[in-house]
């Protein structure tokens, strides 16, 4: 992917961020926004302009603690406990175990994830506010980061460490934000049709003044048998005006 592909991806994921938090970024998340494409400090300025353009705010006194709901802040008050155990490094320390991670070595593999923990925390903050629970947000950090780590052959230069990793939890957290998303719409299109079913159904049900089957409703709407059945199980059976036979074991349901 070219790095104009690559920029336009990542702006348009920062400016979907913003809308999701209230029109509202921090500075630090516009800059974690840019790890891959590693945009120069002096197009920052043009950044923050199109930012503004769209109705979102820079360092608004913004904290994405705020959003965090109470089991958010729980989990992540036990979470930091525990991050708090483990033993500090230098820089150096950390450099050393890059080199050694990127050598295959796996006993600096598994203190390097222990060693970026804190950074997947740091991440993780920047998606609050997405409908995702911080706990998930994080669990799925915590699996991108071992994969990350156990494949640091891949990386080129031990500088380019810190970047690498961070997308890889980043990318991991957007597709779980992603599939929920997805998940949410797709509970709403069944929500809707259900509605719908049990709307028309009431209406014909005043007009025959008995209950209905799929086919006369079928046969008076857009809807099909199959899919006025299908919204018949969506709600539990509990679309009252509608006339729906069960098969002989109980099991299915016959229109």
């Amino acid at each position: 992917m070219k790095q104009e592909e690559i920029f336009v991806k990542e702006l348009s994921a920062l400016v979907r961020l913003g809308k999701n938090q209230g029109n509202q970024l921090s500075s630090d998340q516009i800059k974690e926004a840019f790890v891959q494409s590693e945009i120069a400090e002096d197009k920052m300025p043009y950044i923050h302009e199109y930012l503004q353009k769209n109705q979102i705010r820079i360092d608004d006194e913004f904290d994405p603690e705020e959003a965090l709901s109470e089991d958010d802040r729980d989990f992540l008050g036990m979470f930091m406990e525990e991050l708090e155990g483990l033993p500090s490094i230098s820089d150096a320390e950390k450099d050393a175990l890059i080199v050694r991670a990127i050598e295959d070595d796996l006993e600096a593999q598994q203190k390097l994830v222990e060693v970026y923990l804190p950074k997947v925390v740091e991440i993780a903050k920047l998606y609050v506010g997405q409908n995702v629970l911080l706990e998930d947000l994080i669990g799925e950090g915590n699996v991108a980061l071992t994969a990350a780590v156990s494949m640091a052959g891949c990386i080129d230069k031990a500088e380019d460490a810190d970047g690498y990793i961070a997308k890889m939890i980043m990318d991991a957290m957007e597709v779980l934000i992603s599939a929920e998303s997805d998940e949410k719409e797709a509970d709403a299109k069944i929500l809707e049709r259900v509605v719908q079913v049990a709307d028309a159904a009431e209406e014909l049900y005043r007009d025959m003044r008995r209950k209905v089957t799929p086919a006369e409703l079928a046969a008076e709407t857009d809807f099909s048998e199959d899919e006025i059945i299908q919204a018949y199980k969506w709600s539990g059976k509990q679309i009252d005006t509608l006339d729906i036979g069960e098969d002989d074991n109980g099991t299915g349901i016959s229109g």
